[in-house]
């Protein structure tokens, strides 16, 4: 007869918060619904009963004795296989930046898990958008939009829209004397951001430009723009 591996009873007792007895009761009772299978199979059947699984302190013994005629058990162990595969990959730091606005913090743990899970062409994109807005932030800070020439730095009155990046590093690079000591951190934030511009350009609006290894998001130097950004931040306040 097989025996009840320790770390199993340990683990499904603190999981669904019950005693070690009331653990062994439960399997008891499934070990009775399914004779084939072995205690540990048993805790595994019970495991899947409350959304749960230990199906990776399972040995080839114990998997060969789960009930194969139950579609649903065969079907959650899969699941929840695949599942815990997920939870335990440990996401990735493309950028750090450390904010508690709401929209800029899920924009930012969006693309750590995308560079995380390799969707790079995704990067790309992602990384354009929190550059480009940070950017504006940092224009809309420094020179108030109550002056229609300052809101004319990055908005188009006329279309109602923002103005194409390529425009807002233009003038934000025009204003670099506005910056004091920073202007050397203005002028290279705007040379670094235009590549990105323009390579997320092309990924944007072309089904040939896919991105097929790290080493391109890597080229993107986003760690240094955003580091530049932090410091044009605590220049114009906004840190």
């Amino acid at each position: 007869m097989s025996r009840l591996k320790p770390k199993i009873l340990t683990h499904l007792s603190k999981t669904l918060k019950l005693s070690e007895n009331s653990v062994r009761h439960y399997i008891s009772g499934e070990r009775t619904k399914h004779p084939k299978a072995t205690l540990n199979a048993a805790a595994q059947i019970f495991a899947l009963s409350n959304k749960t699984t230990v199906l990776r302190m399972l040995d080839g013994e114990d998997r060969a004795t789960l009930p194969s005629n139950i579609e649903m058990a065969k079907e959650k162990i899969i699941l929840e296989t695949k599942k815990n595969g997920k939870k335990g990959k440990k996401i990735q730091t493309l950028i750090d930046y450390e904010t508690t606005d709401h929209f800029k913090k899920g924009h930012i743990q969006e693309l750590n898990k995308t560079y995380t899970f390799g969707c790079n062409t995704s990067v790309f994109i992602l990384g354009r958008k929190i550059v480009e807005n940070l950017i504006i932030d940092i224009l809309k800070k420094k020179y108030p939009e109550k002056v229609r020439a300052n809101k004319e730095l990055y908005f188009d009155t006329a279309q109602g829209r923002l103005k194409d990046f390529e425009v807002i590093l233009k003038n934000l690079k025009s204003k670099k004397s506005d910056f004091g000591s920073e202007n050397k951190a203005v002028e290279r934030l705007c040379d670094l951001a235009k590549v990105l511009k323009d390579d997320a350009n092309n990924k944007t609006h072309s089904w040939y430009h896919l991105v097929e290894n790290k080493q391109e998001v890597e080229n993107l130097n986003l760690k240094a723009i955003v580091e530049i950004i932090k410091k044009l931040e605590k220049e114009v306040g906004i840190r």
